[in-house]
Formats: structure tokens, C-alpha cells, sequence
């Protein structure tokens, strides 16, 4: 069987790319396609045999994509994908478009459908000037149209969540199967003793609601580790007391010692589905989770952690004050993690293919 593996784009580094790269390892000797790939990364993926579309050239120039939106649909269109049996995508974008020919089988894999077309209303008023929001408010109908269309000629949908699985559902009324995005369990475990401090991290964006985390550890002055780095960072820094410590971009190392030492992971964000957590459980360590999204798949209530409500302030309060690490043991932690591992997403993965198929 001839296999071709396609991703958004190389121009980060996050969840999205770690499940590429895990479908990279069930089948090396595909071929994978993407509409760029950053130069930074090159070398992170030499031996890959990767074709990206002539959007290339002008990300060269200017290394946003979203700044180059408008010609998107037409780069996805200029991917050729012959003789291929199957072609297997991951999306949290718009590479589900690509066309195949007739009697290709193409299973998607989605991470979530585009959040600033179909879940996020605040798009245009964050990332767009003023002067440029008609116009760009008719390029993304545009877009969404075209989404939409692409979406049906896609043969099966696999989500990476139930919560992914919902918004397929309602945005595009298709059907999927949910088959959990994995963990590295034998890198993820504990390397140190319990500290007295609290953890946040990922992107440092307005949507990740740190914000409101930074003002309550103001309030309460107690320890608080900031990992990451994001165009709200600065703003961060700046409202912050002296007992929160902003640690900026961490390597992986560097992070599983801070989930290690941490009394327990701040997650306060709605996620499709959040790796966070179940790294942070791996080194025995405990999530504090809103109550919404992929947390709720990813945290166990009073097991692995707590879930409070972002109406209920008193309660996220209350459960910092009172935190006691000792109520979730390392092994309890450790064996939820586990049922996140890469061999048994690859199983599930050669299973879905080979009935499918």
C-alpha cells in the first residue's frame, strides 16, 4: 500500500507537529506534504521527504502565514497527490482540502476545524487593523465556504478529541472516530522532589486566559512559574509581583523538571484536547483544568487533578489555597498518563487504517 502523509505547515513547533512526526514513524518511508516548512526546522526533519507548495517562496519573504491567507486555498490546490493508495492528513488548518484522485482513500486526522473561521469570534478585532476588517471579514466568508466544501470530499474523519469530534459535527456534519493524540511516556516522569510553587505554560497568548492566573497569584502572593514565550508576554511580565517567575522557553528537559517540581499544572485555557496535562501527570504531577474542553478528557476529577468553572472564582481560589499535593499519587498519575502512549495510538491508528481500507 502506498502511503502519503500531509500537515498544515512546518512553522511551529507544538502538539500538532509531535503527532506528525509520531505518524512519521509508523510509516518512514512516506512522502509528506505541507504548504511550507520554516527553515528553522529543516534540520529537525533532514532525511523526510517533503514537497511544500509554491506558497514557499513567499513565506521566505515573510514568514506569516497569516499574512498570506488569501492565496491559501490555491496552495492547498497545487499539492499533487498520484499514486497513492491512501493519503493521511493532520489539520488544524485547511491541508484537508487537498484533492485525491478518485478511488484515493483520505482518512484526516483533526486536531480542530480553523478556530478563526468557525469558533472564535474574536479573530478579526485581535488580529486584524481596523481598516482592514470588511475586507478580511469577506475573505474568511470566502474561506469558511471553501472549508466547508473540502471537508466533504474528505473519505474519514478521525478527531483528536470528543470535543474536536463535537465540532466536526456541527461545523462541518460529518461524522469521525476519536483516537487520542499521544505522549512520550518514557521521556515524561519525574526527575526531582516536590517544591513549593505552582506551574502555567505554552503560548502566551490572550486566548490562553493567563491573564487572569497572573492577577490571582498577585492577589494571593504565592510561587508561580511561567513557562513559555507569546505575543502577550510582555504585557504579562509587566502586571506581575515579584513571586511570579517567568522562565521564557524551556527545552523539554527543562520542562519536565519544572512539571516535576511543581505542586500542580494551572490549565486554564480550552484546549481540543491539551498534551500539558498528561505530561504533567507522567512526572507526577497534578492539573488544576477548566472545566471545559479537552480537559475534561485529560484530567480525572479528585484522581488527577481538579476542574473548576471560569464563572466560579472563588472556587480556583479556594483550590490553590487548599491544594494538597499528596491527595494524587505518583503511581495513580503515572498509570492515567500511560493510556496515552504512542504504542497504543499506533495501534489504534493501524487498526482504523486496516478497516478502512
Amino acid at each position: 500500500m502506498k502511503i502519503a502523509l500531509a500537515h498544515d505547515s512546518f512553522s511551529q513547533l507544538g502538539g500538532a507537529e509531535r503527532l506528525i512526526e509520531g505518524l512519521h514513524k509508523i510509516f518512514p518511508g512516506a512522502p509528506v506534504y505541507a504548504l511550507v516548512l520554516d527553515k528553522k526546522f529543516a534540520s529537525r526533519y533532514k532525511g523526510w521527504k517533503i514537497s511544500v507548495s509554491f506558497l514557499q517562496k513567499f513565506y521566505n519573504i515573510l514568514p506569516r502565514l497569516k499574512y498570506w491567507l488569501f492565496l491559501i486555498p490555491e496552495a492547498v490546490n497545487s499539492l499533487k497527490f498520484e499514486g497513492f493508495d491512501l493519503v493521511f492528513s493532520t489539520s488544524s488548518g485547511f491541508i484537508k482540502n487537498i484533492r485525491v484522485s478518485k478511488g484515493v482513500i483520505h482518512i484526516n486526522y483533526c486536531h480542530t476545524p480553523a478556530r478563526f473561521l468557525w469558533s472564535d469570534p474574536s479573530y478579526l478585532s485581535q488580529e486584524v487593523p481596523l481598516v482592514l476588517r470588511y475586507p478580511a471579514k469577506l475573505l474568511l466568508r470566502l474561506i469558511k465556504e471553501w472549508d466547508f466544501k473540502g471537508a466533504q470530499s474528505v473519505s474519514f474523519f478521525i478527531a483528536n478529541s470528543k470535543e474536536v469530534q463535537r465540532r466536526i459535527k456541527e461545523y462541518y456534519k460529518r461524522d469521525s472516530v476519536v483516537i487520542y493524540p499521544f505522549i512520550n511516556t518514557d521521556f515524561w516522569h519525574s526527575t526531582r522532589h516536590k517544591e513549593d510553587y505552582f506551574l502555567i505554560g505554552g503560548r502566551l497568548q490572550a486566548h490562553k486566559n493567563n491573564d487572569s492566573i497572573i492577577e490571582l497569584f498577585n492577589h494571593l502572593n504565592l510561587p508561580l512559574h511561567v513557562v513559555g514565550t507569546g505575543r502577550e508576554e510582555q504585557t504579562l511580565r509587566s502586571s506581575a509581583s515579584s513571586n511570579i517567575k517567568f522562565l521564557g522557553w524551556l527545552t523539554d528537559e527543562q520542562l519536565r523538571d519544572e512539571y516535576s517540581g511543581a505542586k500542580a499544572l494551572i490549565f486554564p485555557q480550552i484546549e481540543d484536547f491539551g498534551l500539558m496535562p498528561l505530561e504533567a501527570a507522567a512526572c507526577g504531577t497534578p492539573t488544576i483544568g477548566l472545566a471545559e474542553g479537552g480537559n475534561l478528557e485529560t484530567i480525572v476529577l479528585g484522581k488527577t487533578g481538579e476542574l473548576f468553572n471560569s464563572a466560579d472564582g472563588d472556587l480556583l481560589k479556594n483550590l490553590i489555597l487548599n491544594f494538597q499535593t499528596t491527595k494524587y499519587p505518583a503511581e495513580v498519575l503515572r498509570r492515567h498518563a500511560e493510556q496515552f502512549s504512542f504504542e497504543i495510538f499506533k495501534r489504534r491508528v493501524q487498526e482504523f487504517i486496516s478497516q478502512k481500507m
